[in-house]
């Protein structure tokens, strides 16, 4: 589209509101640039909101004297694997991460700590993955008066999660004891906290410097100049579209592809749950892929094990699916064939991948969704699976309801593999296999991380044999906290072209873009700390670009 007439002109326009989107639209604004945020939904947040708001942050100033710049390389260089499409960018991401956060410290109500006992994700390996770290390279966000500080009627668009609850607690207080008054007194006051408590400050912010925020106001296609560069955005809903110019940028932070089902098939190949806002379709992606973008990392994404939760329904009206890899100590996880395909206890960002393994001697997906977590009767006793108990024999949920369809109760192996649909031989001696090695604290199958990690001995083991009566089994699937790929980005987050090494005009940002650490999750929040990390370097050099004549 060529540009004749705007109904409004900012300097920077971002797409957009998640980490990367309002951390790009700060900077712009710190930077001298009006600027303009549109929000495809009603809530402001995006993913990040969604999420436990952790940032993976090497050399942060809560470890900085126990880091260091090499062993952070080294560490995301390893894991990539070769598959950064620029490795440059992983030194500027550990060159920058540190500097980003304490601007957003500094210029914003964000309060971090160290999120401690999260240790980097593949410390589980140690003596073979170089560079990592026992000490929190994560940074927790703190509860944030969000009520207080931006009034009741823009806390509440922040985004509630569903998954990340509740939402007064931050992580790094959730390990310790919160006394329950002040939980009570955060609840009355309108905190947020973990992705809110990210999202509410940096929202706070944009709205002291004058930003324009705009919430059910999609990013629709992106106007670009007879040369190429992206000059403006269509928005809004239809019949209500507005031409809004970009004097200086137009950054896309729009979220992943991963409720696309279209893009999912063609990209990842296979279904994965998301546990993530429903706007994240990929509009992004398509308006970059339109302005003629090089794409990267497309066939990859964050996972994570996904069950539905027996007890709780999302707010479409469907099971709402619950962000959990087996259940802990005492389950295997086992295929459609019965036999056990994976160990829960690793990082979660591996779990789903290998329900997408083929196998050469039964040529197909053996693995393919969804699989079984199966239990025995240890996972009934106290709060029991997801808050249900047994009662006279039937199992029943918090609140007395029967035990929904995809829940399956047996008194046997034998009897659960029948309702489970797979073979009963095959799971009785898969099940008898485990509890042998479990009852001695082995697992030559898969190992145990818990017990790699420690250094106090088999008490700290996850390895449980599975016993019973009452056995049980629910549903497990691959699920994602967003893909990873996306328009490819130089060092300032410019959008790399097909035609030209770069689109004028075009940054992307967060899970927009393709992954900078090559789609590697190396401790906790190895998303958001990336997008707010790229946003940031979008939004100042954004703000830093001459005006341009868009008329």
């Amino acid at each position: 589209m060529s540009a004749q007439v705007w109904d409004e002109v900012f300097d920077v326009v971002v797409v957009g509101s998640g980490a990367g989107a309002l951390t790009s639209a700060l900077l712009a604004a710190d930077g001298g640039a009006s600027v303009c945020v549109v929000e495809k939904s009603e809530y402001i947040g995006g993913t990040t909101a969604a999420s436990g708001g952790d940032m993976w942050i090497p050399c942060n100033r809560h470890i900085a004297d126990q880091d260091t710049r090499e062993e952070a390389i080294d560490y995301v260089t390893r894991l990539s694997d070769g598959r950064a499409y620029d490795p440059h960018l992983i030194e500027v991401y550990v060159d920058t991460a540190a500097e980003a956060l304490d601007y957003l410290e500094t210029h914003t109500g964000l309060v971090t700590r160290a999120h401690k006992g999260l240790p980097d994700y593949y410390a589980v390996v140690p003596g073979r993955i170089p560079g990592t770290k026992d000490v929190p390279r994560s940074v927790s966000c703190q509860p944030y008066p969000a009520v207080a500080e931006l009034g009741a009627e823009w806390a509440a668009r922040v985004n509630p999660s569903p998954w990340v609850k509740p939402p007064e607690v931050a992580y790094a207080e959730a390990i310790e004891v919160v006394p329950r008054e002040e939980l009570l007194r955060r609840r009355a006051e309108g905190y947020r906290a973990k992705g809110g408590g990210l999202v509410a400050p940096l929202l706070k912010a944009l709205l002291d410097r004058g930003v324009s925020v705009r919430w059910s106001t999609p990013g629709r296609d992106l106007v670009t100049n007879e040369a190429g560069g992206v000059i403006g955005v269509v928005a809004g809903e239809d019949g209500a579209l507005q031409r809004l110019g970009a004097r200086k940028g137009v950054v896309l932070a729009t979220g992943g592809f991963e409720w696309n089902e279209d893009m999912v098939k063609t990209f990842l190949g296979y279904d994965v749950k998301p546990c993530t806002p429903w706007t994240n379709t990929g509009d992004g992606h398509r308006m970059a892929m339109r302005a003629g973008a090089k794409l990267g990392l497309m066939t990859s994404f964050f996972s994570y094990g996904v069950m539905h939760d027996p007890w709780e329904i999302g707010r479409d009206g469907n099971p709402l699916p619950q962000m959990e890899m087996g259940l802990g100590a005492g389950t295997i996880i086992v295929n459609q064939q019965g036999k056990r395909f994976m160990h829960g206890g690793y990082t979660y960002n591996d779990f789903s991948h290998p329900f997408n393994f083929f196998d050469q001697r039964n040529p197909g997906f053996t693995n393919k969704a969804p699989g079984w977590c199966v239990f025995g009767a240890a996972k009934w006793e106290g709060k029991g699976v997801f808050g249900g108990h047994v009662v006279d024999g039937v199992i029943v949920g918090p609140n007395g309801q029967p035990a929904p369809s995809w829940l399956l109760v047996a008194n046997s192996i034998r009897e659960l593999a029948e309702k489970m649909g797979v073979d009963p031989d095959t799971l009785e001696e898969t099940v008898a296999r485990y509890n042998e090695f479990a009852e001695k604290g082995e697992d030559p199958d898969w190992g145990d991380p818990q017990q790699v990690r420690s250094a106090t001995g088999p008490d700290t083991t996850s390895l449980k044999p599975v016993l019973g009566p009452i056995y049980g089994a629910i549903l497990q699937w691959p699920g994602t906290l967003g893909t990873s790929g996306g328009p490819k980005i130089d060092a300032d987050a410019r959008v790399l072209g097909t035609e030209t090494p770069i689109i004028d005009g075009l940054y992307a940002a967060g899970n927009t873009a393709a992954s900078v650490l090559g789609g590697t999750y190396p401790g906790g929040g190895s998303c958001v700390g990336p997008s707010m990390v790229m946003g940031y370097r979008a939004g100042r050099h954004a703000a830093a670009q001459p005006t341009r004549d868009i008329n």
